[in-house]
């Protein structure tokens, strides 16, 4: 097979793959396979009518669910036994990542003896757009008192889309942000993935308007007295979806309630019925925050190993 990695060139096909299958899961978007290519070195292939793609992780290999461009799914196990015939000289165990329940159900269908993994720190968080732009409801009081808090401090606030003329302004966030974080980040030994995290931030901004184009890139700034001071950065991921990518909030303002307001103005101007915001990596305190706005759906992802000889 013809690997290589994907690129802004790729957009459209991917795209289209994206929409013929009704994604849900981010791991599919079209932006996300071309965005983290760069953290995970990932790769893509197209045999005919499937979409291969594959990325890298302690040395070793990892592959999505083939996906038909056309939104079939009728060669599944063909598409599979391409994989399978490609690497039997070079390891003994085919690795699917990010598996939706469903398509481990056609993996289990196809090789029973299969090896199965939940792996809950990768599952979606999918939300209800009406529900993140209205906040109605007593569960989500929390949320509409932290926006009158910030209303109350910061009365001049305001809200842009994401656009050429702001762009700019995103990379100053992301670089205050990166700033704030830095001493923590060092002893906690994350510096480097967030250093990597902005680097993909000013990739995705840089073909902002090459991803606009094609997958509807989007997305916001909060100003403070005309001081950018947020951001949020979306695509549409499919018919029904559109999938958050990056979402900051300089420390000032978190504590005053800055990413309750940017996650709000964002899903009043949100196209698609639900949102996709993301894994929460295992980590406490963003499952804790997904959490706290009561998601319509949580997206279980799974690990399958399938033997190979």
């Amino acid at each position: 097979m013809d690997w290589r990695k994907p690129t802004v060139a790729d957009v459209d096909i991917l795209q289209e793959c994206a929409l013929n299958n009704n994604f849900f899961a981010n791991n599919y978007g079209a932006v996300n396979s071309i965005l983290y290519e760069k953290k995970f070195h990932s790769q893509i292939a197209i045999d005919g009518e499937w979409i291969f793609e594959k990325f890298f992780e302690d040395e070793k290999s990892y592959f999505s669910f083939p996906h038909n461009i056309h939104g079939k799914l009728d060669d599944v196990k063909q598409a599979v036994e391409v994989l399978r015939k490609e690497l039997c000289s070079e390891c003994k165990i085919l690795s699917f990542e990010n598996i939706l329940a469903s398509e481990k159900e056609i993996l289990l269908e196809l090789y029973p003896d299969a090896k199965v993994t939940a792996t809950p720190e990768s599952g979606d968080y999918i939300y209800c757009t009406e529900k993140l732009s209205g906040l109605a409801g007593k569960k989500l009081s929390r949320k509409r008192n932290h926006i009158h808090q910030f209303q109350k401090k910061y009365p001049q606030f305001s809200y842009e889309p994401l656009n050429e003329q702001n762009l700019s302004l995103v990379k100053e966030v992301e670089e205050k942000w990166l700033k704030e974080n830095f001493s923590v980040s060092s002893e906690a030994g994350t510096l480097f993935d967030l250093e990597a995290e902005k680097e993909i931030i000013f990739y995705a901004l840089d073909n902002f308007e090459a991803f606009s184009k094609s997958c509807g890139m989007t997305g916001g700034v909060l100003f403070v007295c005309e001081n950018p001071v947020a951001f949020c950065i979306a695509s549409v991921l499919s018919q029904k979806v559109i999938d958050v990518h990056f979402e900051k909030c300089l420390a000032p303002f978190d504590h005053d309630g800055g990413y309750t307001v940017i996650n709000n103005e964002f899903s009043k101007t949100a196209s698609t019925e639900f949102i996709n915001r993301e894994e929460d990596l295992g980590i406490d305190g963003l499952r804790k925050a997904k959490l706290s706005y009561y998601p319509e759906q949580m997206l279980e992802k799974f690990r399958v190993e399938i033997g190979i000889g």
